[in-house]
């Protein structure tokens, strides 16, 4: 028999997912993109997860939380510039820590949401 999983257990998996490759893409010292690719990393686990809940967001909805996503972005990269040069040889990791805790805390919230739309819901691989 296979086991019952709630379709928040797999989209915390997911998430987890998505933090460790947001985190690995902050290593990576490329200044100009790695704004964009965490947005676009951030806006794809959205859909995801929405897909998760056989309940994917509209194209609108995806286009205003990718540009919501970059935004944001932005001015957690001034953050986390001024916060490397307090601690210099310290900004890498510091990068690191900030974006996969922030996509963290973001799939989190995007799972909230969607737990109150449809608690404790049955996930269907099939249907995922």
């Amino acid at each position: 028999m296979i086991p019952m999983i709630s379709c928040k257990q797999e989209a915390l998996r997911w998430v987890h997912r998505y933090a460790i490759g947001g985190a690995a893409l902050a290593a990576i010292p490329i200044p100009v993109s790695t704004t964009n690719s965490l947005a676009a990393l951030e806006t794809y686990m959205m859909k995801v997860i929405g897909d998760i809940y056989s309940d994917s967001p509209t194209g609108t909805m995806v286009a205003a939380a990718g540009g919501s996503f970059a935004l944001g972005g932005m001015a957690l990269k001034q953050m986390v510039l001024q916060a490397s040069y307090a601690v210099p040889g310290f900004g890498i990791p510091i990068r690191i820590a900030i974006a996969g805790g922030t996509i963290e805390v973001l799939g989190r919230a995007i799972i909230n949401h969607y737990e109150r739309k449809h608690p404790r819901k049955v996930w269907s691989a099939a249907a995922g």
